[in-house]
Order: C-alpha cells, then sequence, then structure tokens
C-alpha cells in the first residue's frame, strides 16, 4: 500500500492496525524511518537515515534480493513471512530517486505476489507535493491517494504487470511519466493484465504503442474490453495488441 500523510498521528494510526494484523498472523515486523515505531509490534527497527545517508538513489535489483533475503531468513526463523512499515520520504525527493524507485515498485510488487512479504510504503504530504504523491500512488495496487488509474506488479504469470481504472484526457500528463519509466527484461511481447482496465482512450492507446515501437517490444493489454480493441484496430496501432475478454 502506498500511504500518504500529513500529520505522524495518521501514520501511527495506520501502522498500528497494519502491524497488529502482521503479528496476529505471525509476521515478523519491521519499521524503516526517522520516527520512532509505534510501542509494542516492531522486532526490528531501522532509521531511513542510517540505511540511506544523504540522497540516495534506491538500486532496485539489490533491495529487491535485500528484502528477498530477509523475508527468507523470517521465515526460517518461525515467522509465517515479513511485514514491513517504511517511512520512504527521503528516497523519492528527486527526479533522479523517483525514477529508481518506480522501477523498484514493480519488481517488488511481483515478489509480494508469490512470497511472504507485505509493505506500507509511507510518504509524507508536507514533504512532497502532490505530482510526486500521484507518480508513487498510481504504482501500487492500494493507496489512500485519489489516483484514477494503477499501474503495478503482479503474478509472473498475468504478465509484466497489471494496468487497472480509467485512462483519459485527465491522466494523460500523469500516464506518460508512468510509462516513461516501464523497464522490462526479456521477451519481445511485454503483456499487462488489462482485465480491470475500464476505459483508455486514444490517448493512451497511443501512447502505449509508442512506448512499445521506443523500446522495440510489442504491447499485449490481456483482458480489455472489445471497445479498446476497436479503437486499437481503427487506430492502426502495429506495437500494440488486445486480447479482449468476451
Amino acid at each position: 500500500m502506498c500511504f500518504s500523510y500529513d500529520d505522524d498521528s495518521d501514520l501511527y494510526a495506520r501502522a498500528q492496525s497494519f502491524l497488529a494484523d502482521g503479528a496476529a498472523a505471525g509476521c515478523q515486523l519491521w519499521w524503516i524511518g526517522d520516527l520512532p515505531p509505534p510501542a509494542g509490534y516492531v522486532t526490528t527497527a531501522v532509521s531511513i537515515s542510517a540505511a540511506y545517508p544523504g540522497n540516495a538513489v534506491i538500486d532496485p535489483e539489490a533491495q529487491l534480493r535485500q528484502y528477498a533475503k530477509v523475508t527468507s531468513a523470517a521465515v526460517a526463523a518461525g515467522f509465517t513471512g515479513l511485514r514491513v512499515v517504511a517511512q520512504a520520504t527521503p528516497l523519492v525527493r528527486t527526479r533522479e530517486q523517483l525514477d529508481a524507485f518506480a522501477r523498484y515498485e514493480l519488481l517488488i510488487d511481483r515478489y509480494m505476489a508469490t512470497h511472504p512479504f507485505s509493505a506500507i510504503c509511507a510518504y509524507d504530504r508536507r514533504e512532497l507535493d502532490s505530482s510526486a504523491i500521484d507518480e508513487l500512488a498510481c504504482l501500487h495496487p492500494d493507496t489512500n491517494a485519489p489516483v484514477p488509474f494503477h499501474l503495478h506488479g503482479c503474478p509472473p504469470d498475468g504478465g509484466a504487470a497489471a494496468l487497472t481504472g480509467e485512462l483519459d484526457m485527465t491522466t494523460d500528463e500523469l500516464f506518460e511519466v508512468t510509462l516513461g519509466r516501464l523497464s522490462f527484461p526479456g521477451d519481445d511481447e511485454v503483456v499487462l493484465d488489462a482485465t480491470g482496465l475500464r476505459f483508455a482512450d486514444h490517448r493512451a492507446l497511443w501512447r502505449m504503442n509508442r512506448w512499445a515501437a521506443e523500446h522495440d517490444r510489442h504491447l499485449v493489454l490481456r483482458g480489455a474490453g472489445r471497445a479498446t480493441a476497436r479503437v486499437v484496430d481503427l487506430m492502426d496501432l502495429p506495437r500494440l495488441h488486445v486480447e479482449a475478454i468476451a
């Protein structure tokens, strides 16, 4: 979950509920951030300033490996999994940091889909502008920010990522930024699970086709509606394909 807040008490209230549920489920609990952890739940506390000094830019693959290692250790120690609350604001203040963190979000979502790891990424609205919050929120499957679409990691057999919500003229700028951060290794064909995509206008479809052309890939919207498939055909978008639902 992406949780944005402008009062520390809001963060603590949400974190305590999340951690209490994790404790009841037998998870190991981590608190990552410079605020002190809530009493009674956390087994490990790590400060952001100690882990990421200065204006650190996260290494997406290295961070994924680290969480995978800690999750495996938690399970080996007898816990059911790992649950983390991370105050990530210091890691997304610059454009370079945001770009790297966006790539990390897709990787960690795919990992979470098949492993006993869950997390809240907490962002302080007093330090980040609304556009940065939106850029982060749309990369999470769950958020308290009112973003109109989500593009996030999903189980590997579902595709490279899941695309849900609505794409129209009001989302054009945010969607362009989000697409620009996508990076998928592997085959020529990139599949997005689009079963939750309620609407996509011609701008969004054109942008997806352009992204595929720029990366010499073919992009597949699996499970999108027949109306979306029809628009793609009418627009003659050779790099974008729709596997429509019945």
